[in-house]
């Protein structure tokens, strides 16, 4: 893979933005809110770290990239990039210069390795991306729909952020390469709790810069201009599985007809069935269903959960601290665990190796 060479944002401002950072220091600061995050010397998932962005750390924003998905933030002798996921502006970022950069032409994809069988590609989902392309969405920009165990910070936020290890999966560094925009970005469509039947809901959309009728999906795929989109969603239905089937094919087909590539995605849990009265299982049976009959991109999130260790209570035997990728809540198991994101993070990775193959 070529080589890159990045140019530091104390270089950057140097040469353009010595006025702006005197115009706005004592107004657009920006404090760090979440933990694991790390300072760059360009907005690029593949640029060096810095220093650790410390929780509570406050720096002073002297510049943004147009999409304002990463700042150019300053404190004291200290300058670098961060992603705007990772803590709260003093003030809207419109008023913040925008300060220019390009990433190198994304490498070409020529991995072979093997592939997890919970890992489905399918000869539609490569037309459907190539069609996103053809269309003028953009290539290297993935986006997700889903619900608290999506969370940007604690899933692809990580690689943003420089927390998140390969492994033994350095291959995937060239997926993560081409898909470098994506990692920084935080999708309208993420929000605790919510579920299918809650994507086409206007009044749970944000005003801007969702349109009046516009539900967070449609508003996420027309704001981000993504090519892609991972459905992660279903635990949110656990007292509206009845209608997730309908909800869910709704959601691929805006998708389809918006040039996007809707890539379905298994949850851990089955709480329908635990709390809703449904059959075990139900919900991701109908996503596995519909990937099939549909010729659509799978991941089968389910399948590959049940691989994760599982960590003993010494004092509740019969019930783990984890299992299957959840932790114990209640004696309830829905929200991932720190292995479960890593995992997330992994069949994300996986599935766009799979997808990109030859491209």
């Amino acid at each position: 893979m070529r080589l890159w060479i990045w140019v530091s944002v104390a270089a950057v401002c140097a040469a353009t933005c010595t006025h702006a950072l005197d115009a706005y220091a004592q107004v657009a600061h920006f404090t760090v809110t979440w933990p694991g995050a790390w300072l760059r010397t360009s907005p690029s998932v593949l640029a060096p770290r810095v220093v650790p962005a410390e929780l509570g750390a406050r720096f002073t924003i002297v510049g943004r990239t147009e999409d304002s998905q990463w700042l150019a933030l300053s404190q004291g002798a200290l300058n670098g990039w961060l992603p705007a996921g990772f803590g709260e502006a003093a003030l809207s970022l419109a008023t913040v210069p925008v300060l220019k950069t390009s990433l190198p032409p994304p490498p070409r994809n020529t991995n072979t390795a093997t592939l997890p069988d919970w890992v489905v590609m399918t000869a539609r989902g490569r037309q459907l991306y190539q069609q996103a392309i053809k269309s003028g969405r953009n290539p290297r920009l993935f986006t997700v729909a889903g619900d608290s165990n999506s969370t940007w910070q604690r899933s692809i936020g990580r690689i943003a952020g420089g927390s998140y290890d390969l492994g033994a999966h350095r291959h995937l560094s060239v997926v993560v390469a081409r898909f470098d925009p994506s990692f920084a970005r935080v999708s309208l469509a993420v929000r605790g709790g919510i579920g299918a039947v809650d994507m086409f809901d206007p009044a749970k959309a944000p005003s801007p810069p969702c349109r009046p009728s516009e539900g967070l999906f449609a508003c996420e795929l027309r704001v981000s201009g993504a090519s892609i989109v991972f459905i992660q969603l279903g635990t949110g239905d656990t007292f509206a599985w009845q209608q997730f089937e309908q909800n869910l094919q709704r959601l691929i087909d805006r998708a389809v007809a918006s040039n996007v590539l809707p890539v379905l995605v298994t949850k851990a849990d089955d709480m329908e069935s635990i709390h809703g009265g449904a059959s075990f299982n139900y919900i991701n049976e109908v996503i596995r269903r519909l990937a099939r009959e549909q010729q659509l991109p799978l991941v089968d999130f389910h399948t590959a959960t049940r691989a994760l260790p599982v960590v003993p209570n010494p004092d509740l035997p019969h019930r783990p601290f984890t299992q299957n990728g959840l932790v114990d809540e209640w004696g309830y198991y829905f929200h991932l665990s720190e292995d479960g994101y890593n995992l997330r993070v992994l069949s994300t990775l996986l599935l766009l190796d799979a997808l990109t193959r030859g491209l």
